[in-house]
């Protein structure tokens, strides 16, 4: 829960720029008069009456807040280091019309002391241990209290390292800031002002105590280009068919073939031929081949007088089978990313900022895709499930899963789209913080008497209009300086004021991620026919040892005439180089930031 809320309720830019309904603005009354004093809380024990000097304490949006203050000590031993660490509250007690009001205006504990043996003065500095409480929460407690955008592709992982450097790279996306209010709860506070909660009209600021600073064009940053690189791989599968058949069956298959085959026969291939051929082309046989295979042995299988005896039953008069391979190709989609205040750069030029980020994606699968074996040959998977391969996905395209008839030819991305859209949101959101923050230069601090602001806190909208500002804008500091020698109670606001201006502010939503495209060839392409030599025949052709198919010589040879090798011969086409090389894949993408122009007038 955060502000009463659930954290995923909302947009966290519509949490960021959301201002819950405030009463009426609430004037400043001056004319009154007070009596005020300090209530000084050391580890439970009130020290109110030792105080001497002043008491000083100091918050600022997104800062630890401080607090000083000098005790005179009794006579007697004091040991000043014993003081570090203990708790402190402040308490500012006024008293106008007879009324008394007490307002805590800080809690934290002592960080060190000064100790002046002669006029046993103790003064001792204090820190609200903003970072420290911080240091102490654990992954999930940060998260929950500072709901931002944030990637281990950015950042490295946030386990095992400072908690407050990691909070600190979640406040770098969101455009709040943390802090810690006077009585020591952590709140996040936007800087996006809202409406009015306190107004302070002429007469009601301490004369001459206005000050007002801005920020030169250097640091004026208004447009942010970021070059992101995201690499992944894409993983191949090539599919062809091939079949051959021994010319001499004329196409015809069992007894019929074969008997054709057997009036001049010839060398043949076998099984284990065929696949050793498939093999040393390159392919792993998917599916289950089909196979034309010589008959077994028989009295008189051809109706010739001639019986037929069989002692190799692997051999074929015939045969046909899908080879696949598989490679995998490098992916780089290059992002040309620009987040842009453009109303402030038509105004005072490109103040212009860069970073980047590189990202690289990859998982077992893709590191066992080309070595591990695949096919009817391989290895069974212990799981029922199937391989892995190319498979049809949900959405019409293709996916890597497990398939049981060797996959589809075809690519498939392996990309984490999860990581990639973290990744791409934060440096987008980090770019547009840097672009905002850069436009919240101007600070205006006025003085006022303490007990008449007592209610004011940081995060409050406050609107000055006295001694020649006009201004409205979210309270960033709250200084008290409480002179106890001379009643004096002052405290310090200082609103910072955004301006940039600007009425489109672009979604952050990274690029769709590239798509490729699946080739034309059907899931099982046209079989290449496989084409047969034959030697030792005057019709015989000149041998050729660069044909693709089967080789061999006629079983009644002529031994005066060349003889073929017996060989099945099967090579792969060569793939392009478009699909094995690097593919990189440049997108651009531009953000228009719009940035309040807080009211100011001088």
């Amino acid at each position: 829960m955060l502000n009463g809320g659930p954290i995923n309720a909302a947009a966290i830019n519509a949490f960021l720029k959301t201002v819950p309904s405030v009463p009426e603005a609430q004037p400043i009354v001056t004319g009154e008069a007070f009596r005020w004093r300090v209530q000084v809380m050391v580890a439970g024990a009130d020290v109110s009456a030792r105080l001497t000097g002043q008491v000083e304490i100091d918050r600022e949006r997104g800062a630890a807040g401080l607090a000083s203050f000098t005790l005179h000590m009794l006579p007697g031993s004091v040991l000043p280091m014993d003081w570090v660490g203990r708790e402190v509250t402040v308490d500012y007690i006024s008293t106008a019309k007879g009324i008394t009001t007490q307002k805590r205006r800080y809690t934290g504990r002592i960080v060190t002391t000064e100790w002046n043996p002669i006029t046993r003065l103790l003064v001792c500095q204090c820190g609200d241990q903003l970072q420290q409480r911080v240091e102490s929460m654990t992954v999930e407690d940060v998260d929950t209290l500072i709901p931002a955008f944030w990637s281990p592709n950015v950042f490295d992982a946030a386990e095992g390292r400072s908690r407050w450097d990691y909070a600190q790279e979640r406040l770098g996306t969101i455009q709040s800031s943390l802090d810690s209010s006077a009585d020591g709860s952590l709140r996040l506070t936007t800087w996006y002002a809202g409406a009015e909660e306190y107004v302070f009209r002429a007469g009601t600021t301490i004369y001459n105590s206005i000050k007002l600073s801005y920020a030169d064009l250097t640091s004026l940053t208004n447009k942010v280009e970021i070059e992101t690189s995201y690499r992944f791989s894409r993983l191949h599968q090539l599919n062809q068919g091939f079949h051959w058949t021994h010319p001499d069956t004329f196409g015809l298959g069992g007894t019929q073939g074969f008997c054709l085959w057997r009036q001049d026969s010839t060398d043949l291939p076998d099984v284990a031929m065929m696949k050793d051929s498939a093999s040393g082309g390159g392919f792993s046989i998917i599916r289950t081949p089909g196979y034309t295979r010589v008959p077994a042995s028989g009295a008189d299988i051809c109706g010739t007088g001639q019986p037929w005896v069989n002692s190799y039953p692997d051999l074929l008069l015939g045969f046909s089978f899908v080879g696949a391979r598989r490679w995998t190709q490098a992916v780089t989609e290059k992002y040309t990313l620009t987040v842009v205040s453009e109303v402030s750069v038509a105004q005072a030029g490109e103040v212009t900022s860069r970073d980047s980020l590189s990202v690289e994606y990859s998982n077992a699968i893709v590191d066992d895709w080309e070595g591990t074996s695949f096919g009817i040959d391989a290895p069974r998977p212990t799981t029922t499930e199937g391989a892995v391969g190319i498979r049809e996905g949900g959405g019409g395209g293709t996916e890597i899963g497990t398939v049981t008839d060797g996959g589809l030819s075809g690519h498939a991305d392996v990309r984490d789209e999860d990581a990639r859209q973290s990744a791409l949101r934060c440096v987008l959101n980090q770019a547009k913080t840097a672009v905002v923050l850069a436009h919240s230069g101007t600070t205006i601090s006025w003085d006022v008497p303490t007990s008449m602001v007592l209610d004011i806190d940081l995060g409050n909208t406050l609107r000055i209009s006295d001694q020649g500002i006009n201004a409205r804008a979210r309270c960033s500091r709250v200084l008290d300086t409480l002179d106890l020698a001379s009643g004096s109670a002052i405290t310090t606001l200082a609103i910072t004021v955004m301006r940039g201006g600007g009425t489109v502010d672009d979604p952050l939503d990274p690029p769709a991620p590239s798509v490729e495209p699946q080739p034309d060839d059907a899931e099982d392409p046209v079989s290449t026919s496989l084409p047969t030599q034959l030697g030792g025949k005057p019709s015989s052709p000149a041998y050729d040892e660069s044909m693709e198919g089967f080789a061999g010589n006629y079983d009644n040879a002529d031994p005066t005439l060349e003889q073929f090798p017996r060989r099945l011969q099967i090579t792969a086409t060569e793939i392009d180089a478009l699909l094995r090389d690097e593919k990189i894949v440049e997108l651009t993408a531009t953000y228009r930031v719009s940035i309040p122009n807080d009211l100011l007038e001088l």
